[in-house]
């Protein structure tokens, strides 16, 4: 959990995305055995999200690089973060929807790209599990107001090399989420309650573009800009014998924030490289405390933390890939599977990319 200050200090932090926010654990879980370990049982719809550009000639399952994960500065300080469901079921849980309303999706093709969203939504479910000295029940619930986004993709294949661009943006009215619940594991004596609710709403845009004149050599260019209010509580006890720990903790908070960034980079060869700079304004407040025996140490405390201002995110980065070739060549066309899923703009009909005169002329010479 990022620590908020009035004097901001450095410290790292994940660049704002529009996808759902993803958990931090508390000290606390790391406590507990794996079958109580604090994750979300669900989560908000994945917004869309403009993703680091990835080779189109890369073979399938190869691992990407990604040069925007993290950053340092003083960003994460004018943000809060907690309110996320902790409680996982077990596998082979039993659960019972009691409100499932999808919410009226829609998808049209508009201005050259697609808009989707859904008219609100709302889901209520109770998850039961008893059996191998395990024991879980838990309520959960989510509500989404109206929510849609927008995405333009376009590709260029030509003499020299492919170029693709991509757009998006969101906008989500109202989201909320809550749990309630307790965990069990009767073998190893960990037990678990925890309270959890979290709101929030926000807007986002982001593009990129990228150009890559071969499999070794290519550039890209991406920007993103968010706004969003967050506001959460959360309380958990957690008792553990075998770790000495018996432990209350809370926390509430919330934040105002607007941010911009910019990633600039590319790659040649085996060397890729970037620069991302970026600023969030805004205000955040954060209060908790514990207290309790944890890890045979009886603690006490009690935080209030304020922050506003502007934070700034700068990041450089550089990597070496040790790995043999990427094969094919982007000669081969791009495939879209691939392509999707590294984000770069692509379609079915995607042609391979004309080739130049010496291209030709190399190709007649060598050609068996």
């Amino acid at each position: 959990m990022p620590r908020i200050s009035p004097t901001l200090p450095r410290r790292s932090a994940t660049l704002p995305t529009s996808k759902a926010s993803q958990p931090t654990p508390p000290a606390r879980a790391s406590t507990l055995p794996s079958t109580v370990a604090s994750k979300p049982a669900a989560s908000a719809p994945a917004a869309t999200e403009s993703k680091p550009v990835k080779h189109p000639g890369a073979p399938e399952g190869s691992p990407a690089y990604s040069p925007w994960e993290k950053s340092t500065g003083e960003a994460s300080n004018v943000r809060v973060s907690g309110g996320d469901n902790k409680l996982t079921p077990p596998p082979g849980a039993k659960q019972h929807l009691f409100i499932d309303k999808p919410g009226n999706p829609f998808q049209k093709d508009v201005f050259g790209g697609t808009v989707s969203g859904g008219l609100g939504s709302m889901r209520a479910s109770t998850t039961s599990h008893h059996g191998g000295g395990v024991h879980h029940s838990s309520a959960q619930a989510e509500l989404n107001g109206l929510h849609a986004s927008y995405e333009l993709r376009k590709v260029h294949a030509g003499r020299l090399g492919v170029t693709s661009g991509q757009l998006t943006a969101e906008a989500n009215a109202f989201k909320a989420s809550a749990q309630a619940g307790v965990s069990a594991d009767t073998k190893s004596h960990a037990y678990t309650a925890a309270l959890t609710a979290k709101a929030e709403t926000g807007v986002g845009v982001a593009a990129s573009a990228s150009h890559d004149f071969n499999r070794h050599v290519g550039a890209y260019v991406k920007g993103e800009a968010k706004a969003s209010a967050t506001a959460f509580a959360e309380g958990v006890a957690s008792v553990d014998p075998k770790t000495a720990t018996a432990l209350l903790s809370g926390q509430v908070g919330a934040a105002a924030t607007a941010g911009a960034y910019g990633t600039a980079g590319g790659h040649a060869g085996r060397l890729h490289g970037s620069v991302t700079a970026g600023v969030v304004a805004g205000a955040a407040a954060q209060a908790g405390g514990k207290l309790g025996l944890e890890n045979g140490f009886f603690k006490q405390s009690a935080d209030l933390n304020a922050a506003a201002g502007v934070g700034t995110h700068v990041k450089t980065d550089v990597a070496v890939d040790l790995r043999h070739h990427l094969k094919p060549g982007i000669a081969s066309g791009l495939r879209p599977s691939l392509a999707t899923a590294s984000g770069v703009a692509s379609s079915a009909g995607v042609v391979e990319p004309e080739k130049s005169r010496v291209e030709k002329l190399f190709a007649k010479a060598f050609r068996k």
